[in-house]
């Protein structure tokens, strides 16, 4: 059954994310910093606990590698995706695609606001596509990053 076009603009948010060190250290290690061949190098070179100051310091030498932004950013999309009133089967749904725009670097101590908007249903044949576009601000209101998340479901 398609998705009903009623539920475009349909709104979810905002969603509060803290960004800690700790778990920016951790993606860091589980992603390899992002480069390839040093997803098992222990710490990654860039994230060296020698060269960051300790735990109670501002720590704005420390920032987030870009893909990071899946870690708080998803939340919108994950919800519109489990939505009860738009009925999607989850179970025939795979995540088509993201991209982002960033403005703001992301550092441990930040509180991100996440808000986001269904922006596009289109069914092409057996298959449904959804769209939702966020917004994230940090704790000075400015926009950090903006994403748009794309699900295809087959009816």
């Amino acid at each position: 059954m398609p998705i009903d076009k009623r539920h475009l603009g349909k709104k979810y948010g905002p969603y509060r994310f803290h960004v800690g060190r700790e778990h920016v250290r951790d993606f860091v290690h589980a992603v390899g910093a992002g480069v390839p061949g040093h997803v098992f190098e222990t710490p990654p070179t860039v994230y060296h606990p020698a060269t960051y100051p300790g735990a109670g310091e501002a720590a704005l030498d420390v920032v987030a590698p870009p893909t990071y932004a899946a870690a708080f950013a998803i939340e919108p999309f994950a919800k519109a995706c489990g939505d009860p009133a738009l009925a999607i089967n989850v179970l025939r749904l795979v995540h088509g695609e993201q991209e982002f725009e960033f403005f703001e670097p992301v550092r441990p101590g930040d509180v991100l606001d996440t808000v986001g908007e269904i922006t596009s249903i289109r069914d092409r044949g057996p298959l449904d596509w959804l769209e939702v576009t966020t917004t994230t601000t940090n704790q000075h209101g400015k926009v950090v990053v903006k994403g748009v998340w794309t699900a295809i479901i087959r009816n």
